[in-house]
């Protein structure tokens, strides 16, 4: 696991992601939040619409739910977008947030191991938005 870590943490840092992966105590285990965008070729960026983002959850097999926040630029004048908590498949978890603003949008993913228990780990990462 500890390859897989920094493998991504590697690929990350080559193509300017501003991600940082956390891990938290969950039981005897450490539980690690990773953004994976589908376009890794360049920093994540979208001009208009739905995009989607994806967050891998290790160790893989790791069962509860992730929430996901995006928190709207200060200036932009709009609410924040929430993705409620989702059930993990297959290590991952995938949102769709139909960005109404132009700007750096923090998103902010959160782990817990079901829906009466604390976040447990979080994941931030930030998007650019251009219209």
């Amino acid at each position: 696991m500890r390859r897989v870590l920094v493998a991504l943490l590697m690929v990350a840092s080559t193509i300017g992601l501003a991600v940082a992966p956390a891990a938290a105590d969950a039981g005897s285990s450490k539980i690690v939040l990773s953004f994976d965008f589908s376009d890794n070729s360049s920093p994540p960026a979208v001009s208009s619409g739905v995009f989607n983002i994806m967050v891998d959850v290790l160790p893989e097999a790791t069962r509860g739910i992730v929430r996901m926040v995006a928190i709207a630029p200060s200036d932009a004048n709009v609410t924040n977008l929430v993705c409620r908590f989702q059930s993990i498949e297959k290590s991952r978890v995938a949102c769709a947030f139909n960005f109404t603003a132009s700007g750096t949008w923090t998103i902010r993913a959160q782990y817990a191991t079901d829906t009466s228990s604390p976040v447990s780990a979080v994941s931030v990462t930030n998007i650019r938005v251009g219209y």
